[in-house]
């Protein structure tokens, strides 16, 4: 058996010894409302490539993971999951991580056995990048192409550290957000063609402008300055589409 799917299985409470099945290459369990616990060997399944847990909102704990054949993980609408599983080995074939709505505060110092991730999609909670972990995070984001924050209660100290990061992303979504500026530091991120920051509502000020950045979409940024407006739209016809209740 190389594909397992237990989508929706209301009566499901566990997630049973899966050892015996060592040529699984897809499991998928989502939406499975009363699932509480998972046994261990979800982590030593050495040719799993896809593991999806979306929307298990009981489920508090994912075990430690060893995938070295893992491409996507989803852990998105588990709304009681409190941490981020254990990362047991290099993975370096990851392209894509969702965190969308659980209760991660802080992302653990094995994440930075994520060195290939592509997309990282976070959002919906509140979500740490405390400073002596900087160095762990610079190694997770240095490949990240397409990274979302969405809702993450982002304060302008945080987005500072953030776009430290960003050599390399493409997209950003910074969706929903409390902080008040986007900083000059942005003008460095020169992969950047994509900005997202919709419903930012506390966006006073834009202060830096990705040299090649195509699009931003910025609706719903109520207190965004007239002054930051209108140096927006001096760059409309020579640098890049906006998206903007102006």
């Amino acid at each position: 058996m190389t594909v397992l799917i237990l989508d929706h299985c209301e009566y499901l409470t566990n997630i049973p010894d899966v050892s015996g099945l060592s040529n699984l290459e897809k499991l998928s369990f989502e939406c499975c409302d009363n699932l509480i616990t998972i046994h261990n060997s979800i982590g030593h399944l050495n040719k799993l490539e896809r593991l999806s847990a979306f929307g298990c909102n009981k489920l508090k704990r994912f075990p430690p993971l060893g995938l070295a054949s893992l491409k996507e993980l989803e852990l998105s609408c588990c709304f009681s999951l409190k941490s981020f599983p254990k990362l047991l080995c290099k993975m370096t074939n990851i392209d894509y991580i969702y965190l969308g709505s659980t209760s991660i505060g802080e992302l653990p110092s094995s994440f930075q056995n994520l060195s290939e991730l592509d997309g990282l999609y976070l959002g919906g909670g509140m979500l740490r990048f405390p400073k002596q972990n900087e160095k762990m995070y610079s190694i997770v984001f240095s490949n990240v192409t397409k990274l979302s924050l969405e809702e993450c209660n982002l304060s302008d100290e945080c987005l500072q550290i953030v776009l430290k990061w960003c050599v390399n992303v493409e997209e950003l979504v910074l969706s929903k957000n409390n902080f008040k500026i986007l900083p000059e530091c942005l003008s460095e991120c020169h992969h950047l063609v994509r900005i997202n920051v919709r419903c930012c509502r506390s966006l006073e000020a834009i202060r830096g402008i990705p040299p090649n950045l195509e699009e931003l979409s910025a609706q719903g940024c109520e207190s965004l300055s007239s002054s930051s407006r209108r140096m927006l739209m001096s760059q409309v016809c020579c640098c890049f589409l906006l998206h903007c209740n102006i």
